[in-house]
């Protein structure tokens, strides 16, 4: 399924959040934690030559870095501004070789030789997964691993039921098809979580920050912010507060 997205918006609202974003990306913090453990029991081999797609402020890559034996990391993310962010974060570390490979991948040269190619909460913003899992395949051989998180169906459900604005996501069905036709899928888990905030303010601000906003453009008034405040308490409000939704799956496959 090939989506129509934005990607200069999406840059745009990612380039906002560069610092703000490791304070508010609380649920992504710990899905970068839920994806480390799915490779825990990869071999050493699998970390020889690594693309990261996706590296925002460099979360993924420290702890990667941290606990496996990485030769070369690849970093690539869409919007260029984060490359001194994660490489500045990076400079506590001897090895491994860093190479930047910033800019869109669905239109970037990939590297060869890859053992792994690793992302997180990345791939619900690419256009054309499918057609980029297929060029995934044609550039690892046999033996090589694919691990990556993204958000599913459910995320944001609140906002986007008062708003009609959302991210088009694939179900973890779609997914497990497309990889199966070249990959065996190793391991698969999927995870939901709520946020609490005690004002849709905070919730708007929340967004901003993580850079999530990059899903559509909303004209905001007083009259239209006044009733999505009511109707959000009124449907969603508890005692914990407003809830923010997020359903997130990670996948581990191995190049068949």
């Amino acid at each position: 399924m090939v989506f129509q997205l934005d990607k200069e918006r999406i840059a745009r609202c990612f380039r906002r959040s560069l610092l703000t974003y490791d304070d508010a990306a609380v649920v992504q913090k710990n899905l970068v934690g839920r994806l480390l453990q799915s490779v825990s029991l990869l071999p050493d081999t699998a970390f020889r030559r690594v693309l990261e797609v996706g590296c925002c402020t460099g979360g993924l890559s420290e702890q990667l870095c941290a606990e496996k034996p990485l030769k070369t990391l690849y970093l690539n993310d869409l919007v260029s501004d984060f490359e001194e962010v994660v490489l500045k974060r990076l400079t506590k570390f001897e090895s491994p070789q860093f190479v930047s490979c910033f800019g869109d991948i669905e239109t970037l040269a990939l590297p060869l030789d890859l053992s792994l190619v690793i992302s997180g909460a990345t791939f619900q913003w690419l256009s054309d997964l499918p057609a980029f899992i297929t060029r995934l395949s044609g550039v690892l051989k046999s033996g090589s691993y694919l691990a990556f998180s993204m958000f599913g169906p459910g995320t944001l459900s609140e906002f986007s039921s008062l708003t009609s604005v959302k991210l088009q996501y694939h179900s973890d069905n779609d997914v497990r098809a497309l990889l199966e036709q070249n990959f065996v899928v190793e391991s698969f888990e999927n995870h939901e979580e709520q946020l609490f905030f005690p004002s849709v303010l905070e919730i708007l601000n929340h967004i901003r920050a993580t850079g999530v906003g990059g899903v559509s453009e909303y004209q905001w008034n007083r009259e239209t912010l006044k009733m999505f405040e009511e109707h959000y308490m009124t449907e969603f409000g508890s005692d914990k507060g407003l809830p923010v939704s997020y359903a997130s799956s990670c996948f581990v496959a191995r190049k068949r």
